[in-house]
């Protein structure tokens, strides 16, 4: 399921500046989506070395082509769109 790009309802804010809780909601975001993908990392190197297949070393070595690139940087545009959609959201004091 995918993030809504438009601003969400207010939510709850817990501390006194508006831009230390929309910081502190990106950082935790970040946190979250970077424990996501390094589990699935390690989930995904021990599957495929029980099938014989190197991924570890496969992927050190990977170089994305001119396509690969392109598709790459609108993922990343994509990501930074949705971590910073927490400035648009109005706050309200917990």
């Amino acid at each position: 399921m995918e993030a809504p790009l438009t601003p969400s309802p207010a939510r709850h804010a817990f501390f006194e500046q508006e831009g230390v809780d929309q910081l502190v909601s990106m950082v935790l975001e970040l946190a979250t989506e970077l424990w996501v993908l390094r589990e699935r990392m390690y989930a995904f190197e021990r599957v495929a070395a029980r099938h014989g297949i190197p991924a570890a070393a496969e992927i050190e070595a990977w170089r994305p082509n001119d396509a690969e690139q392109a598709e790459l940087a609108a993922m990343r545009q994509k990501m930074l769109g949705e971590l910073l959609r927490t400035l648009d959201r109005q706050h309200r004091r917990a």
